[in-house]
Parts: C-alpha cells; structure tokens; sequence
C-alpha cells in the first residue's frame, strides 16, 4: 500500500494571483509554472505516466495558501457572532473557495473540465489538512471553524483531519515570535489536538511549514521552542487531564539547505540537526519525507543516486532521532514539478504528450526507496513510511 501524505490540488479558475499571491508571475510575461490547472485527472496521469508499478492507494491533500486581502481581519473579537461572520466571509473568501472545490471532488459534482475530476475520482482523497487562521482570537477562530464547517457539508468536512497555516514566510525573526508564542496562537494550537474534535474524536493535526534554506533555520529553532511550550501547556492543563496531544507534522524536512555539498561542516546545518532532535524528543511530532526538489535551488541532481547522495547525510539524522515510525512519504505533487529532475531520454515515459508533472512524482518515490536502502531501513519500517505512520497520524484508511 501507498498513502501519499502531501499533495496540493486547484482548478483553472483559482490560477490567478488573486486566488494565490505566490502565482504572481515571476518574469512577466511569462506566466508562474504551476499557473494552471492541477486536478486529481493531472494527478492521476502524472503518477501513472512516472510510476505505473506503484499506485498510491489514497492521498492527503493539503491546503494551497489562498489569497488573503490582508494579514488579519478587521474583527473585535467581543463583536455579536453573527458580525464576525460577516466579516470572516469576506476575508477568507479564497480559503473557502477551496473548501467550495473540495466539496465538489467528494461529492463528485465537478463545474467543468477546469475542475480537473470526474465523478468517482475523489475517492482516493481520505484525508483534508484545511487551511485556518490559528493566530485570531479563539472566539474568532472557532467561529471561521463553524463556517468552514458549514461551507464544506458534512462529507467533506468527515475528511479534514487536520489545519496548516504557513509559517515560512515570515522572514522577520521578531515577528516570527511574537506570532507562535503569542496566546491566542498557543492557544489555539492546544485546542486541536484536546479529546472530542477531529477525526475519530481524537484531535486534529497541525502541519508545520518552516523554511530553513530561504527563511533561516532559526525558523526551525522558533518552531521547535513552539512545540515545546505547547507541550507545557498542555501537561499543565488539568481540565484535559492529561488527554489530548496536538499532532504537529513537519513538513519537507523543514525545508534544508540541499545547496550545501558539505552539509557536515556548515554551521547552520548543525543548528538543523540541533533543532531536528529537539523536536523529536517531542510526543506526538512526525516528519514528512518530501518537498525536497524544491532545495536543490537552480540545478536538481541527476539521476536518482545522485539525488540520494546529496540528500543521505540529512535523511539519515532524520531516521536517528525519529526513527521510521514516525516518518512519512510526501510526493508534494505539483510543486515537485518545478524543479523536479528528468529521466534520461531513454527512459523518458512521456515524451512530448506527457502529462503534467512529467517524471517528479516517479522519480521521488526511487528516491525514497533509495534512501531506506542504504539506510538499511527494514520491511517493517519501509510499510510505516509507506502508509503507516500517515495512516495512524491523519486518522485515516486506505486499502
């Protein structure tokens, strides 16, 4: 079985910057790469055309940082519930779009082609990590999880299983603190994961998204002292006694500096490994084995041995101090397509009808392989990296 725990989904009609200020073009007028359609149909030709031998089962998908016209609401938390509404409804217009769309996928109902699904083609999507604005006021932000409730209907909202809000953008080492140690920041965080919410009644996830080769690993060691202070919070929480534990889920190794062709004598990559124990000393913290196409900057390796080759001295500390248990596999799909590497010529599978995402998806998954080979990673701990530890985090099941 395969679980792949990390995709990214949008239909024609979200490929503006006013839907996603990271589509901005990049050099007018030549359009952002990833500014057009990525439906579960793209995902599926993909996948098939790089890997027909390895299915995924099912998939995760994880939500696309929408537009937001500013970085807050214009909302006094004391204000009548029916007002904040008005107003989250208007600021988060593009997050609940997204939700709109997933609705459609689970309920099979696409609008159109520019969907990019057929009915019956949802099936495989078992889990939803949603956007939420975690750092409002708690009033605040349970009521934005009422309306998205709302907004996503019954069968799709059975499928969030857990919230990401990005935190790799904050390039102000001030700023950042003050934003994950603020109250209602920690707070919030505390509440997903308290018995009675999420999936099963057992707590939602958090997915961290933290950038240490283009934000500074201090992201990484602002996050780790995150995940400590709420793990303080909640041992010191009596009224939860003692139940209850937020899953935090590390996105893309934290996002190392794959430039460095001596990782082992660089400063900061230290403080990586550092940061990286810290938060696996932490119950209940997981990391996600992808997005690493993206750190190689201009030029990717090649072939996959390569690729394994700059990538080992960083997975093999991951593996010491998590251990398989708590890794899982993430294709990342579609943004692994940026700057994903390609088969040699003649091992091309696509050639000039290939789908999008050519051989990114395909070529990460031997990676991965790769990897737990020479890591001497046994069939067991291959099976939780596969799908088990995704499955038993997100709260899910794939057959």
């Amino acid at each position: 079985m395969l679980l792949d725990t990390h995709i990214h989904l949008w239909p024609t009609s979200a490929c503006t910057s006013s839907s996603h200020t990271w589509m901005t073009p990049q050099a007018p007028p030549i359009p952002h790469p990833l500014a057009t359609r990525h439906g579960i149909s793209d995902y599926n030709a993909a996948v098939t055309s790089s890997s027909p031998a390895a299915q995924p089962s099912a998939f995760i998908y994880v939500e696309t940082d929408r537009a937001l016209p500013t970085p807050s609401p214009p909302i006094d938390s004391s204000a009548a519930a029916f007002s904040i509404r008005r107003a989250l409804e208007k600021w988060s217009a593009e997050p609940l779009d997204e939700l709109r769309f997933l609705r459609r996928i689970v309920e099979g109902t696409p609008v159109g082609e520019g969907d990019g699904f057929a009915a019956g083609e949802g099936d495989k999507l078992v889990g939803i990590v949603a956007w939420a604005p975690l750092h409002l006021a708690p009033r605040v932000f349970d009521l934005y999880v009422l309306l998205a409730r709302e907004v996503a209907g019954p069968e799709t909202w059975s499928r969030v299983v857990g919230f990401r809000y990005l935190l790799q953008g904050i390039r102000d080492e001030r700023a950042f603190s003050r934003f994950v140690w603020e109250e209602s920041w920690l707070s919030n965080l505390v509440g997903l994961g308290k018995a009675g919410t999420g999936p099963r009644n057992s707590g939602w996830t958090f997915d961290v998204g933290v950038d240490m080769r283009s934000g500074g690993v201090w992201q990484l060691e602002k996050a780790a002292e995150m995940v400590e202070r709420v793990r303080r919070i909640e041992a010191a929480d009596v009224g939860n006694g003692g139940r209850g534990s937020v899953r935090f889920v590390l996105n893309h190794l934290c996002k190392p500096d794959l430039t460095l062709t001596d990782p082992a004598s660089d400063p900061d990559a230290q403080r990586w490994c550092t940061a990286i124990s810290r938060l696996a000393r932490q119950q209940d913290t997981y990391m996600k084995l992808s997005g690493a196409f993206s750190e190689f900057g201009t030029i990717t390796p090649s072939p996959v041995e390569a690729i394994a080759e700059r990538l080992r001295w960083w997975v093999r500390h991951v593996f010491g101090v998590f251990g398989p248990e708590r890794i899982m596999f993430g294709s990342d799909w579609p943004v692994c397509n940026v700057n994903g590497p390609k088969r040699g010529e003649n091992e091309s599978k696509g050639g000039k009808n290939e789908p999008k995402g050519g051989d990114s998806w395909g070529v990460w998954k031997e990676v991965v392989e790769k990897l737990m080979e020479d890591l001497e990673v046994g069939e067991e701990g291959r099976e939780r990296v596969w799908w088990g530890t995704g499955c038993e985090v997100y709260g899910v099941e794939t057959s």
